[in-house]
């Protein structure tokens, strides 16, 4: 296991960041107290799918915190539940990762 000091960080919100490992090109996504691990395939799958069914009423469920979107994770007994407002700084992180990988392709690197 790599320090977090040896971590790229790609993009940074209030509540979470995006990071890579350049070693193992290991990509973590944080957010609140949530901790992701994967391949760059992997994480770029992850924001498409949770960013995608933003709007799809099979992933809404009215819970009493605010928290209104609820995604199944292959685990039975695991839930991501998200707000509005966290759901557009996910989005916002995305749409800075997706601008920095693509320019390092760019640019060869």
């Amino acid at each position: 296991m790599h320090s977090e000091s040896d971590r790229e960080i790609l993009a940074e919100s209030a509540h979470g960041f995006v990071s890579r490992c350049p070693c193992c090109l290991e990509y973590n996504v944080a957010f609140k107290t949530v901790l992701l691990v994967f391949d760059e395939d992997a994480m770029l799958r992850f924001f498409e799918w949770v960013l995608s069914y933003r709007h799809s009423l099979e992933n809404f469920h009215a819970f009493p915190h605010g928290r209104h979107h609820i995604y199944s994770s292959p685990h039975s007994n695991l839930f991501l539940v998200y707000s509005d407002q966290e759901l557009d700084d996910l989005s916002v992180m995305f749409a800075e990762v997706q601008i920095l990988l693509e320019a390092r392709k760019l640019v060869g690197g």
